[in-house]
């Protein structure tokens, strides 16, 4: 699959589930028929409609899409699926309390403001 590797995907995406052969080939359509060959909007497509369409997030899938996110090859978008991550209602406390210790700011604000919604 030519376009794995054309849009950067590990074989983690395949493994949670975010991308499926089906998904790898709909992109692949629409990689070949459009002029966007900005890889990160593809991916950002496929994890945010996998995260629609999970009604809950068992918490080591969660950690395992957050660290999906420190590992993307764009810095900007991999932080956007930390974060999408962490502002879901069923985000396990534990991953809160690590992305609290982030070196990103956005992320350790993210974290703060639930853990502290949490213990209200």
């Amino acid at each position: 699959m030519n376009i794995f590797r054309e849009i950067e995907v590990s074989q983690e995406w395949l493994d949670l589930g975010v991308v499926d052969p089906d998904k790898l080939y709909e992109i692949e359509l629409e990689w070949n028929s459009s002029e966007d060959k900005n890889t990160e909007h593809y991916r950002w497509r496929a994890f945010f409609d996998f995260m629609q369409s999970q009604v809950f997030l068992d918490p080591i899938i969660a950690k395992r899409l957050y660290d999906l996110g420190a590992s993307d090859p764009d810095f900007e978008m991999g932080g956007s699926m930390m974060a999408h991550v962490l502002g879901r209602k069923d985000c396990p406390v534990d991953l809160l309390r690590l992305a609290a210790e982030s070196e990103r700011k956005f992320l350790r604000k993210i974290a703060a403001e639930k853990l502290a919604d949490a213990s209200s």
